[in-house]
């Protein structure tokens, strides 16, 4: 049977496909964006950070504060 060998084809398609946190896994389709890289045109997705875990980083850097006043607070009883 005849064959053509090495035959070049292109085709343009839409992917579709879901993001999800690494951390906490909550969906981050709604801040995802898709792109072509400046420099070489290759795809990228962009992806803000997870609101669910800057918000438990927000609550968890207000904890430390306190507790770092709560220690200063203590250090200066001894100065």
């Amino acid at each position: 049977m005849p064959t053509f060998e090495n035959v070049e084809v292109s085709a343009t398609v839409s992917v579709d496909f879901e993001v999800y946190c690494g951390t906490c896994g909550a969906g981050l389709c709604g801040e995802s964006d898709t792109r072509h890289s400046r420099n070489r045109g290759y795809l990228q997705v962009t992806v803000n950070a997870c609101p669910n875990c800057m918000d438990a980083k927000d609550e968890e850097i207000k904890d430390l504060t306190y507790r770092i006043e709560e220690l200063e607070n203590e250090l200066s009883k001894y100065e």
